[in-house]
């Protein structure tokens, strides 16, 4: 098995950019504190992440 190295920390646009035009897959439901305190921890082992809500969510 192939060993993981520390990578680092990136900012949300650093994500971003990495990410960008690419297709993103909705996989996570939670508050907004949650989703913010879950993006902090994912960019800062240095895996590009965007997290939003999607149109019409949260309405109804």
């Amino acid at each position: 098995m192939a060993e993981l190295s520390p990578q680092s920390p990136l900012s949300i646009g650093e994500a971003e950019e990495l990410l960008d035009g690419l297709p993103v897959v909705p996989v996570l439901s939670g508050s907004i504190e949650e989703m913010k305190r879950m993006r902090a921890q994912v960019l800062a082992a240095g895996i590009p992440v965007l997290m939003g809500c999607p149109p019409g969510a949260g309405k109804g």
